[in-house]
């Protein structure tokens, strides 16, 4: 058996979505939640972006894990909109020490602040942020959580759902754990709040020969300064990749009398991007991210 280690995994993809609607994060969160319970999987951290996702684990072997997940979002994924996923890809890497591996945590969990889709880590939907250090969490639970169509995966008594579906983090994170690595709720919300920077590199440096730092949890294909100005609040929130999606897959498809998004023609996809212009303002590049598809 592997030796039990603390890990970062992040599947990425260049161009397109993987995640469209709400549903799709929640069938995601489901998932994760159910494979992690199947394969011994302590979820330490997660948050989930609409091209990619970050995921902090600590287990003796993540292949499994890593492989069922992504299998059953890509089975979903194809049946809700007739194509498969994106191309993607992805990354592991592994962290041992108490700063580094703080560090670590606290880049995932930050994720949502440095794309520009929330103000601090409490105010995205899609992560665990706000599973630590709460202790009346039981009045957001209101059931159990449904089980999930074709799936051999069983059940945990123990899992309860939102009201949408969603099984509830709490449940199934290790919040636990990562209280007891932070230790006290104020270190919690010193890491969440600090600036990237220098200090942290080097605070890492006893402990490890490659540091987390922003541009090795975010890649080299993002702009890390806009990262950097989106944490510190000198920028302007972007409109959801959700919500433009859920515009053209709920309205735009459906009076068009198309099955998905992939069926539009490319004279409907144009006029489509200059509604999303006119209509939110948004850049060239997320108008192609939300109207991407493969070409056959």
């Amino acid at each position: 058996m592997e030796k039990i280690k603390i890990y970062h995994l992040c599947i990425s993809c260049n161009e397109g979505l993987l995640f469209r609607s709400r549903h799709d994060y929640i069938r995601f969160v489901n998932n994760m939640a159910l494979l992690a319970n199947k394969y011994k999987i302590r979820i330490l951290a997660y948050s989930v972006m609409s091209n990619h996702f970050h995921i902090g684990v600590m287990t003796g072997g993540y292949d499994k894990f890593l492989q069922s997940l992504k299998r059953s979002y890509s089975n979903y994924y194809r049946c809700r909109y007739g194509t498969r996923i994106p191309e993607n890809k992805y990354m592991v890497t592994s962290a041992s020490g108490n700063v580094h591996i703080l560090t670590m945590l606290s880049y995932i969990l930050r994720n949502p602040v440095h794309h520009g889709l929330a103000g601090h880590p409490f105010g995205y939907p899609y992560s665990s942020a706000r599973c630590y250090f709460a202790y009346d969490f039981q009045l957001y639970s209101i059931g159990r959580a449904p089980t999930l169509k074709r799936t051999k995966t069983i059940m945990p008594e123990h899992f309860f759902s939102d009201r949408e579906g969603m099984i509830d983090p709490h449940f199934f994170v290790d919040e636990a754990m990562v209280e007891n690595l932070f230790g006290t709720s104020g270190k919690f919300m010193y890491f969440m709040s600090r600036h990237s920077g220098p200090k942290w590199e080097f605070e890492q440096q006893e402990e490890a020969e490659a540091p987390v730092t922003l541009e090795t949890i975010e890649g080299s294909d993002i702009d890390l300064n806009v990262c950097l100005q989106n944490e510190r609040g000198h920028a302007k929130l972007l409109i959801p990749d959700q919500l433009l999606c859920e515009y053209i897959d709920g309205i735009v498809v459906s009076k068009a009398g198309k099955y998905s998004y992939v069926e539009l023609s490319d004279s409907e996809r144009i006029k489509i991007a200059y509604e999303l212009k006119e209509k939110w303002h948004v850049k060239d590049a997320q108008i192609s991210r939300v109207l991407y598809r493969e070409e056959k």
